[in-house]
């Protein structure tokens, strides 16, 4: 069963959503329509409920009339965001990560659109951790050095005018939806599995990441600003706990290092981010991991599905 659409803080612009399919996305609009049944959504193929086509490989904003239909920034959650993907054709997956999204975010500045790019840890290198706001990027794999340069990109040709939300990886709480904690419960219900101790970073729930960014959209925040839970912790930290959770023996989870995962991908080992900003700007809150982690374990009590 999907989650209830997150509640908006008072005083959210409208919003579209540029990449209403995927998992950041789907939320993103439902929260955003939930409040604002006009929010405009896309998808690549217009396919869904009161979507338009757009295709980011070659960005076309006019079709969404966003600023005579009273909208005033565009959340832009589309993208290849596949770390292997990303590696093996760079070239490809910079048309779209970098190319295509600087060119839609110039339109829809030209619009009197307030660009919102979702960017993410793996901008840096994992040696300098806990990353603050304003600390530099020095990306590590093709993944990290696209966000990387769009985020300098943005900084240098719309300053003042964008917003950069960076993200760190999220998940939801429903059984059965294949993200971070719902996936590490069905391996080990199903026996065990590997995970790494050394790559640390901030989990966060994906209905606080979009109310986050909603809140930064309604403080009239611009800039970068980090979008996550403070919490840091480790893959092999949370799998031990979540087994621990089910009651299932903790060396179900196997400990193994990040470096050996495959795809010919370098990832960082620490890339903690400190919320500061959101903080002071927006008094944003997180739902702690510890109760995530015993509201998806409870779920999965009953046995596999």
């Amino acid at each position: 069963m999907p989650a209830e659409p997150a509640t908006l803080p008072s005083g959210t612009p409208r919003t579209a959503v540029i990449g209403a399919r995927g998992f950041l996305g789907t939320r993103f609009l439902a929260a955003l329509r939930a409040a604002d049944p006009a929010t405009a959504g896309t998808t690549r193929d217009g396919a869904g409920e009161r979507m338009v086509s757009l295709d980011l490989a070659a960005p076309d904003v006019r079709p969404l009339r966003l600023r005579a239909t009273g909208h005033r920034a565009a959340i832009i959650c589309a993208g290849v965001g596949a770390l292997v993907q990303c590696e093996r054709d760079p070239a490809g997956t910079r048309r779209v990560n970098v190319d295509g999204t600087l060119e839609l975010a110039r339109q829809l500045h030209a619009e009197g659109i307030v660009p919102v790019f979702l960017s993410s840890d793996c901008v840096f290198g994992g040696d300098a951790a806990p990353y603050a706001d304003e600390a530099a990027a020095a990306p590590l794999n093709e993944y990290g050095r696209q966000k990387a340069e769009v985020e300098r990109r943005l900084r240098e040709e719309l300053p003042g005018a964008h917003l950069t939300a960076r993200l760190s990886k999220g998940f939801s709480l429903e059984r059965g939806s294949g993200t971070l904690l719902d996936d590490m419960a069905r391996r080990i219900v199903a026996g065990g599995f590997a995970a790494a101790d050394d790559q640390v970073f901030c989990p966060t729930l994906a209905g606080d990441t979009v109310r986050a960014v909603c809140a930064l959209l309604a403080a009239g925040a611009r800039g970068t600003v980090n979008v996550c839970s403070p919490e840091g912790w480790s893959w092999h930290g949370l799998a031990t706990a979540m087994a621990a959770a089910l009651g299932a023996d903790p060396a179900s989870v196997r400990r193994i290092s990040i470096d050996e995962l495959g795809g010919g991908v370098r990832r960082p080992h620490d890339i903690r981010m400190l919320p500061e900003r959101l903080g002071r700007e927006t008094g944003c809150r997180f739902r702690d991991m510890a109760s995530c982690i015993s509201e998806v374990a409870a779920a999965w009590r009953g046995g596999p599905a």
